[in-house]
């Protein structure tokens, strides 16, 4: 088997993304045991939506894990009563004071922690925001390329960037063109990625990708200009605004 040929063929994202049927997923996961590339490309696929999805994760505020654990170190220190076994029967309450030290503990932690929030209120309500409306972007664009008429077409990387790959996602009812970039290397301030549809040798005008889009991924898919028929898809790098016609380099091209 051609393992570069395999992964390039899309089936890597199929996978994970579910799109895979029954016997495609079963002959993936018998690969990934057979030829570590293929687990590697797996792996990194699945770290690449983590990432994505995790972009603006909040992180938790600093020291307080540190000062919970200071406070447990301090009062671990207590005297242990011995109980003489001829003597009264004594009450042991040392449950009482950690568990009242425990409280203070988690008291101290929440009012630390509304403290904070208090302070950043604007900025964590910004960010949740943010965080939500991503996570619903995903969710959509996760619905589109589970769609009952879609057609999914791996462009591989040519001459100019051999490692670069994308991955189309046509729908043949409304004609909608997504693009799931894999991976394409961030382009100069000067340059711009350009879009096209192949139909009979000729180029269709798709779009640009925006650059902003490798600074701070927004949405999972990128949304092109519609087409009603294509034979293949490929990027070019082409100037800032793009051209009417393809005058820059072939990054990626696949058939559908």
């Amino acid at each position: 088997m051609n393992v570069k040929e395999y992964i390039s063929s899309g089936i890597v994202e199929s996978y994970v993304l579910g799109l895979a049927n029954e016997q495609e997923a079963a002959e993936f996961e018998k690969n990934c045991t057979a030829y570590p590339e293929v687990l590697e490309a797996r792996i990194a696929f699945e770290k690449q939506l983590e990432d994505q999805a995790m972009q603006n994760a909040i992180a938790p505020v600093p020291g307080l894990k540190n000062k919970i654990l200071d406070a447990i170190k301090n009062d671990s220190r207590a005297k242990v009563v011995s109980i003489n076994k001829k003597a009264a029967p004594v009450r042991n309450l040392s449950w009482l004071k950690y568990a009242v030290a425990a409280c203070l503990i988690l008291l101290a932690g929440s009012s630390y922690w509304n403290y904070s929030l208090y302070n950043k209120n604007k900025v964590l309500n910004n960010e949740n925001e943010s965080y939500v409306a991503k996570i619903s972007s995903f969710e959509k664009d996760m619905d589109v390329m589970h769609g009952s008429s879609i057609k999914m077409v791996s462009l591989k990387g040519m001459e100019a960037a051999p490692s670069a790959l994308t991955t189309v996602f046509w729908d043949s009812t409304s004609h909608n063109v997504y693009l799931l970039i894999n991976n394409l290397p961030i382009p100069a301030s000067d340059k711009q990625y350009q879009i096209w549809a192949l139909l009979d040798g000729k180029p269709i005008d798709l779009g640009m990708i925006e650059n902003e889009y490798f600074v701070q991924q927004k949405s999972l898919l990128i949304k092109a200009q519609n087409v009603e028929k294509a034979q293949a898809f490929a990027i070019t790098l082409e100037k800032k605004g793009g051209n009417p016609t393809p005058q820059g380099q072939m990054i990626v091209l696949g058939n559908l």
